[in-house]
């Protein structure tokens, strides 16, 4: 019996972890993504391949016919959402027919295309030439930004009995949680105060 449980909860787990990428993102088993690091090094015997690659974007550009996206690509977690760290592999170029709006697809913002290699692109970061991969986006994910909380329980530090028995009598004391939130992505340093 516990073991058909067990079996069961692994089987929930399996096929959850299966459908974790959004659907616009998702591919047929047999379709053959090249890697971002793949795409970069041999540019021109990938074009027409398949890919997904994501990253946060770092240039927004709305042309007549169609929307430009610069993306800092990081390595996709298994819902392919991009895994930012403090070193990436280089940048790729999305483009997609359509209005991706610069308000909402802002920089700074995690993205994941899905898309078809194109010829590689010549441009700069700043004044440093650089060569561009370029995906033709079919499908383009924003990702909602994960806000971290924390949740610090504070105590009195009173706990001994007194004359009656309890720290608060005759009132009655419940312990209720504090809950601090704040956003990991948004922290700001603590100002000194103490300045002479």
């Amino acid at each position: 019996m516990k073991f058909n449980i067990l079996i069961s909860i692994m089987l929930i787990t399996t096929l959850g972890a299966c459908s974790n990428i959004p659907e616009k993102l998702s591919v047929a088993d047999t379709t053959r993504l090249i890697p971002f690091e793949s795409a970069k090094a041999e540019q021109e015997a990938n074009i027409g391949n398949s890919a997904r690659w994501g990253g946060v974007i770092a240039k927004v550009t709305n042309n007549a016919d169609n929307s430009m996206l610069e993306i800092v690509n990081f390595p996709l977690t298994s819902s392919a959402r991009p895994k930012p760290k403090d070193e990436t592999l280089g940048r790729f170029r999305v483009y997609y027919n359509g209005l991706l709006d610069p308000v909402i697809y802002k920089v700074g913002r995690s993205i994941t295309a899905l898309g078809t290699i194109s010829a590689p692109e010549q441009g700069k970061i700043g004044e440093h030439e650089y060569l561009f991969p370029i995906i033709k986006a079919s499908n383009v994910h924003l990702w909602k930004n994960i806000e971290k909380v924390d949740v610090n329980l504070t105590h009195s530090g009173h706990w001994g009995s007194t004359m009656y028995g309890q720290p608060f009598y005759p009132y009655t004391y419940y312990q209720r949680p504090i809950v601090i939130k704040r956003s990991h992505a948004q922290q700001k340093q603590p100002s000194n105060t103490n300045k002479k």
